[in-house]
């Protein structure tokens, strides 16, 4: 039983009114402690006793912490509060205010890290989303609510591809029904992995305004402790530019209410009961909308030869025509017949596609980095001849490397569709609709050729399937067919 508290006047104004009405749904609950209440709540015991003094109205986030630790309806009580915060500034007098506007300097400790803001964590979107109502349709549905829990949502693609701006476009929507807050984190090439998922969790939970001492230190509990909270709250949660699987694994939960939206260029498989939604380049008329945007509407109809040149060029990638768009749009003096074909006389498309601190190289740099020899041999390769350097489904060294080794190559270390698995997961590769055939983008196979120029020279490693898949002598090989270019 809690201690008893000070009575309060009911016509004492809407804060007060609704503080008596927390009350009576406390004694309801056979009056648990504030103490036990913070722990079913994950707000402080003080919060919570002040949530319930009528000197000010609670904020939105803990009066619904308090009505659920009480078993209270949730959407019941958000109306409620919403009336009493409505009453609160339209009656005669000085309007009480909710406790999010109340000084802070007046507050106890706890009671300021709970009146902070609900968590609205969303980057800007980042460029306008053109030629996507497909794969946005497609996303809206998996995240929509169904019969049971929803699983997270996995957005993979080529780098450069979008998938940044079709998760923002999402969540922003889907913002709209989870009231709770929207939890951001970036784990792409600036976090470079070093993000683990304890560490990330406890963030998460701080920034939902829980306080530190409710926070466990033990890693296990710290993330059990998140995903009740997802569990119970209406909540967004969006991993960007997702590396590998164990920087998210812990972290995802099919919630009822809460919704998780992941982007990596893998397709991250190591990760059991997500949904996945694979993003392609654009269509040519995306890439002209797109170009629209940029450089102006009425520029481009002027010159839509140019478009359509620069589109090809760009390989319809929404990164490297944003980029080529805001040169162009730099230059509104210019003819954008001319401007294009300045732009694309130039040696290496790829290399001139930078603006400010975004540049399409980096993208590729950081890609081509987390690869290994093996696979940089096999981009190289392709960007050189358009095929792998194949027999029996072997990749092997030229015969002149293979004349100066001291020694007959050794065991053959690593099957080739593992090297091709490694190349299409960081970005640089794309699977094509033909079955068993993969594309190799313009600019990709531009910057592969410049890195392969800079490699120095010397014995290459050789890799194939095991012993037990080769292809019987005159069988047909299966090993995947290149492009030179992804269909548009």
């Amino acid at each position: 039983m809690g201690r008893p508290e000070k009575p309060l006047a009911p016509d004492a104004g809407p804060a007060t009114a609704f503080a008596l009405e927390l009350r009576r749904l406390r004694a309801a609950a056979g009056s648990p402690s504030y103490r036990e209440l913070a722990r079913r709540a994950l707000f402080s015991a003080s919060v919570l006793s002040d949530a319930a003094a009528g000197h000010r109205l609670p904020t939105l986030q803990v009066a619904l912490a308090f009505a659920e630790a009480c078993g209270g309806d949730r959407a019941v009580w958000e109306r409620r509060w919403r009336a009493a915060a409505g009453r609160a500034g339209d009656g005669p007098g000085p309007a009480v205010k909710p406790a999010q506007q109340a000084p802070e300097p007046r507050l106890r400790a706890a009671a300021v890290r709970a009146v902070l803001p609900v968590p609205a964590q969303l980057p800007m979107e980042p460029r306008p989303l053109a030629g996507r109502a497909r794969e946005l349709g497609e996303a809206r549905a998996l995240t929509a609510a169904g019969a049971g829990p929803v699983p997270p949502l996995v957005i993979h693609g080529p780098t450069g591809v979008g998938k940044s701006a079709l998760a923002l476009r999402l969540a922003h929507e889907l913002a709209a029904d989870l009231p709770d807050g929207q939890l951001y984190v970036s784990l792409g090439a600036a976090a470079d992995g070093r993000k683990d998922a304890p560490g990330i969790a406890g963030g998460m939970l701080r920034s939902l305004g829980i306080a530190p001492e409710l926070i466990p230190d033990d890693p296990a509990q710290r993330i059990g402790l998140y995903r009740s909270v997802l569990y119970e709250r209406r909540l967004l949660v969006v991993f960007d530019g997702t590396l590998q699987e164990r920087q998210v694994r812990d972290l995802l939960v099919a919630a009822p209410h809460s919704r998780i939206v992941v982007t990596a260029r893998s397709r991250l498989l190591g990760l059991d009961g997500v949904r996945r939604l694979a993003l392609p380049v654009l269509g040519r008329d995306g890439s002209m909308d797109l170009l629209a945007g940029i450089v102006g509407t009425e520029r481009l109809a002027a010159a839509p030869r140019a478009g359509l040149l620069l589109a090809e060029a760009c390989g319809d990638l929404p990164l490297a025509l944003t980029l080529a768009g805001r040169r162009l749009a730099a230059r509104p003096e210019a003819f954008l017949s001319e401007a294009v074909a300045e732009l694309l006389a130039a040696d290496g498309l790829s290399g001139r596609l930078r603006v400010g601190d975004e540049s399409l190289t980096e993208r590729y740099e950081d890609a081509y980095r987390r690869l290994t020899p093996p696979a940089r041999l096999l981009l190289h390769r392709f960007a050189a001849t358009g095929a792998a350097p194949c027999v029996d489904g072997v990749i092997r060294t030229p015969s002149t490397a293979l004349a100066h080794a001291p020694e007959p190559p050794q065991e053959p270390v690593e099957p080739v569709e593992d090297v091709l698995e490694a190349v299409v997961d960081s970005g640089l590769l794309e699977r094509t609709d033909v079955p068993g055939q993969y594309g190799l983008p313009p600019l990709v196979r531009q910057f592969a050729l410049a890195r392969a120029a800079a490699t120095a020279d010397g014995p290459e490693p050789v890799w194939h399937r095991p012993h037990g898949d080769r292809p019987a002598p005159g069988a047909a090989r299966p090993f995947p067919a290149m492009t030179q270019e992804t269909p548009a």
